[in-house]
């Protein structure tokens, strides 16, 4: 048996999570970030994939460092990211063209089928990482206060009295004074 270390105190064990935790809209943050910085150098340097490969290491350091109650915001996040980083480059790479629109959509189109392998190795990199960590317990956590928001089901208040002012239409309410019946 070993003998506690000197002074009497044990050695706590380290957190087994991430020493650096995020929120939903901090790892929004890493991805958007990584995908923007290669955009550019993508952009200035001629690296046609450099955007494509910084989406995926942004993808995958979010998810490992996002927390487990913020999963589902990340997990749906990414593809709308690089779509709309796509865009703000096809916009700036267009700026100065004889066809603005033309140019930008055909930009815009090129850099989406040509980064698609890219886009969807860090989307299902993201879906396959979280998973594990909590994703499913974030659905259920959903699908339980989306039901009980439901408006078409009764609801209580928190003393357990059923809300009467919750069904805005009241049928049985007679006519106001010096109202027409149609």
């Amino acid at each position: 048996m070993a003998s506690p270390p000197p002074g009497g105190k044990r050695r706590r064990r380290p957190p087994s999570g991430p020493a650096v935790t995020l929120t939903g809209r901090g790892g929004i943050v890493v991805v958007l970030a990584s995908t923007l910085l290669g955009a550019v150098f993508g952009g200035l340097f001629g690296l046609h994939g450099a955007q494509g490969f910084l989406f995926v290491l942004g993808c995958l350091l979010a998810v490992v460092t996002t927390r487990r109650t913020d999963l589902l915001v990340l997990v749906v996040s990414p593809p709308l990211i690089f779509f709309f980083v796509s865009l703000a480059g096809a916009a700036v790479g267009s700026f100065g063209a004889r066809s603005f629109l033309v140019s930008m959509l055909l930009t815009l189109v090129t850099t989406l089928t040509s980064n698609v392998p890219w886009l969807f190795v860090g989307a299902l990199l993201v879906v396959l990482i979280a998973v594990p960590r909590g994703l499913p317990a974030n659905l259920r956590e959903l699908r339980a206060s989306v039901a009980e928001d439901n408006p078409f089901r009764g609801r209580t208040s928190l003393l357990g009295r059923k809300n009467e002012d919750d069904d805005p239409v009241r049928w049985d309410d007679p006519p106001a004074p010096g109202a027409s019946a149609d």
